[in-house]
């Protein structure tokens, strides 16, 4: 006769990530698993969490699993009292309890007593900043798991929580525990995911981009500064790339812009040349765009004539492709050109999703 003594070696596991990652289905699989093998298994919630019920945890494709609700550490200690042959404890929603050190203490301490414990919760809250005890969770845990959604923008992979207060991004100090789901929530990705300020001091970037040389881009600017724009703060900074090198070109850019956009409304970044032309070593004027991606738009120029319109379609291509936003195509007219066809413009408005306008 063979005798298999149980291991007495306790172990923690983490399931992390955004919401709608699948922590909540992973969380049951293990638990669910633990319960074939004929294991004691022990599983809690908080009870602020009702949004699929209150008896249970349960995940966004409906799976769930028998679960205590309790409101605090000491609940759960006062249930672990009387269920010492506990082998299996699983935690859902592990960023809802209490202050970080109870939690954490709870678990290693029953990670001591030799109890497998397995929880789940997110990572990063919807300010996209570490949720707390999950990266003290993490930083002793045996095993780490990260899972990942898809942006509901862009199909990419997810980074962050983004939470939508009447369908608009939240504010940074909207408080840090709100329950919901689709309705509150959705997965993005580091572009799409925008956290809102009340009080932002700081100006927008409108990147003036040409589709060729004598595009029209100052006339342009003229449009917005003294129509568009009117009664706005505006600085027009020109970019070009430059064949001599200068030391620290690509900081000083830098302070020069968080500067004036401090100091302005609205910032004409005129990109002159093209946005492949390096700036500083490899990095060119299409990766500094990427720098401020979310405080930007691009205002694509292009003359209004006769054979550019594919040019128009391969730089809104390669902008898109490297996340940029767009505000607009501006068509610039001049009499000594053969202008495109209406039907043509109205095309490629169709094929590229951007409205348009015509410059006389």
């Amino acid at each position: 006769m063979e005798f298999h003594l149980k291991s007495n070696i306790g172990i923690l596991e983490v399931i992390t990530g955004s919401m709608f990652s699948g922590k909540s289905e992973e969380l049951i699989r293990r638990l669910r698993r633990a319960k074939y093998a004929k294991q004691k298994v022990i599983v809690f919630k908080h009870s602020i969490d009702r949004r699929y019920g209150e008896g249970g945890i349960y995940s966004h494709a409906n799976s769930s699993l028998e679960a205590y609700p309790v409101n605090s550490v000491k609940q759960m200690e006062e249930i672990m009292e009387k269920n010492n042959d506990t082998e299996v404890i699983g935690i859902d929603e592990i960023q809802f309890f209490g202050e970080k050190e109870d939690v954490v203490g709870f678990c290693k301490k029953y990670v001591e007593f030799g109890k497998r414990v397995i929880v789940a919760g997110l990572d990063m809250s919807f300010r996209a900043e570490p949720y707390h005890p999950m990266p003290e969770l993490m930083g002793i845990a045996d095993q780490v798991d990260k899972f990942r959604a898809i942006c509901t923008v862009c199909g990419k992979p997810a980074y962050a929580s983004q939470r939508l207060i009447n369908g608009k991004p939240a504010y940074y100090d909207d408080p840090l525990v709100l329950v919901g789901a689709s309705e509150n929530y959705e997965a993005r990705c580091r572009r799409h995911h925008i956290v809102r300020y009340r009080k932002n001091n700081k100006g927008k970037i409108y990147f003036i981009v040409g589709t060729d040389i004598g595009a029209g881009k100052k006339s342009v600017e003229k449009l917005y500064s003294e129509s568009i724009l009117k009664d706005k703060k505006i600085k027009t900074i020109i970019l070009s790339s430059e064949t001599e090198k200068s030391e620290n070109r690509l900081s000083d850019l830098r302070k020069e812009i968080e500067k004036e956009l401090i100091e302005n409304d609205f910032i004409f970044i005129r990109i002159v040349k093209g946005i492949l032309f390096p700036l500083e070593g490899n990095y060119t004027v299409l990766d500094f765009m990427c720098e401020y991606r979310k405080s930007s738009e691009i205002i694509l120029v292009s003359r209004n004539k006769k054979g550019l319109l594919n040019q128009v379609l391969l730089t809104v291509d390669i902008l898109r492709k490297s996340d940029l936003n767009f505000k607009e195509i501006v068509y610039t007219n001049r009499s000594d050109i053969d202008k495109e066809d209406s039907e043509i413009i109205e095309e490629v408005c169709k094929l590229t999703k951007l409205s348009y306008r015509v410059l006389e």
